[in-house]
């Protein structure tokens, strides 16, 4: 019964946006824990010239069954150089405005906004339009995605 009352306490509780805590930014690929994280993954060597943040070494890992804002996603965990840069979690283009809206209840007015994207510069997190995401980068990936957004 407790266990019952938990779940459903769990499962009406309001999404929070913040940035998840299981995403250790600068950490390797090993400091994650995807059997936890995710119903299925895939770890992928990509070439590190298609990432601006990657000198040596561009690595993915594809992981599906993600828990975000309700119910299971592809989470696209991204390394540069051995080190976590930055997370896309992919979301039906349904789920855009109550995203969105998650958003700006917990962080305010975005610091840049265009018909495409939503960012949250002191959060270092964002809603994507064009292809339906969320984006949480790291302080490596901040010039990089804060100058994008700003232009």
């Amino acid at each position: 019964m407790l266990e019952l009352l938990v779940t459903a306490a769990l499962s009406t509780a309001p999404f929070n946006p913040a940035v998840p805590a299981e995403f250790q930014f600068g950490e390797p690929v090993n400091a994650h824990d995807f059997s936890v994280l995710c119903e299925s993954h895939t770890v992928r060597e990509l070439d590190p010239a298609e990432m601006p943040l990657a000198m040596t070494r561009h690595v993915q890992v594809d992981c599906d069954g993600y828990d975000y804002f309700g119910a299971g996603r592809l989470a696209e965990f991204v390394f540069a150089d051995g080190a976590l840069t930055h997370v896309w979690v992919l979301v039906e283009d349904s789920d855009l405005d109550p995203l969105q809206a998650a958003f700006v209840e917990a962080f305010g007015t975005p610091d840049a906004q265009a018909p495409v994207f939503a960012a949250f510069f002191e959060q270092r997190a964002a809603v994507r339009r064009d292809v339906p995401e969320a984006l949480y980068y790291s302080e490596s990936a901040e010039p990089l995605f804060e100058g994008f957004f700003s232009q």
